[in-house]
């Protein structure tokens, strides 16, 4: 049986079954797909912020220069088809940058108040970025393109967020989009669906993840999309393919730090069981 996340009360015994539906709604779920203000978290597409190789992050990006005094966070990545059957492209951010320079804030939860708000939208630069799949963690073959909110360390309004993002603990990145140019694309054979099959054709290969499905029967390509006023920094999501960009030379002193406290903790331990000791030879 063959489900879609577009008719969630049917069950469809072949792919021609579904694809006619499709057809038939396709002009209401276009609509209602250019209406919608997203979040990626909830379509599982948000992404892990975490440690990531910045030696490998700048041979990829050589024009950009990483300043140890900012945080580099990768609200999006391209080519991972989600739970709502979208697939982002490359490019797809070019033109809501350009728009939206200056506008967006980093706030947790997708919550637009003032006490949720981490870093002020003066303060971010936001630009994409290519990166290969394994220096976001993931065991994808080839290159995503990432989108990046750039900050002063020193701006993030909120202590714990700076205290997790410096820890290197995984915490998720989720953007707040609204969908703009996308295409139909079907794996069919019928000769009316010749575009939708051109475009599945086109479009498939570029799936980073497509191994995680028995089948792929069809998806939208999102060629453009906006974001909208934020991006958030989230406990849960579901796609792990963005993170933290930080310097190797700064994960190092954690592992350091890491190691100096643990020692640290294991000579308190020795020093206790030593007085003890003492203690019980003096009663």
């Amino acid at each position: 049986m063959i489900k879609s996340h577009y008719f969630p009360d049917k069950e469809y015994t072949s792919k021609e079954e579904l694809f006619k539906d499709l057809k038939e709604n396709l002009e209401f779920i276009i609509d209602a797909k250019k209406s919608q203000i997203q979040k990626s978290c909830e379509k599982g597409l948000s992404v892990t912020c975490k440690s990531l190789d910045l030696l490998k992050f700048q041979d990829q990006n050589k024009a950009i220069k990483i300043d140890d005094n900012y945080y580099y966070i990768a609200v999006n990545s391209t080519k991972i088809l989600d739970s709502h059957d979208d697939l982002h492209l490359d490019n797809i951010w070019n033109k809501s940058i350009a728009e939206q320079q200056g506008k967006n804030y980093l706030v947790i939860d997708h919550e637009l108040e003032v006490d949720k708000v981490i870093v002020r939208k003066e303060h971010i630069e936001m630009f994409v970025a290519k990166v290969p799949f394994s220096v976001l963690g993931k065991p994808y073959d080839g290159d995503t393109q990432a989108l990046i909110y750039k900050m002063p360390k020193s701006q993030v309004k909120h202590q714990l967020v700076k205290e997790w993002l410096d820890s290197g603990d995984d915490i998720e990145a989720s953007v707040r989009m609204q969908y703009v140019t996308f295409y139909l694309c079907m794996d069919s054979n019928d000769p009316d669906d010749a575009t939708a099959k051109a475009n599945y054709d086109k479009y498939y290969p570029l799936i980073a993840n497509k191994n995680e499905f028995e089948y792929i029967h069809y998806f939208f390509a999102v060629k453009e999309a906006k974001n909208i006023r934020e991006s958030s920094l989230v406990v849960f999501g579901s796609n792990s393919a963005t993170g933290q960009v930080i310097n190797n030379k700064q994960a190092e002193k954690s592992l350091e730090l890491e190691e100096a406290e643990k020692s640290l903790q294991a000579e308190q331990e020795a020093q206790k069981e030593m007085l003890k000791q003492l203690l019980k030879k003096l009663n």
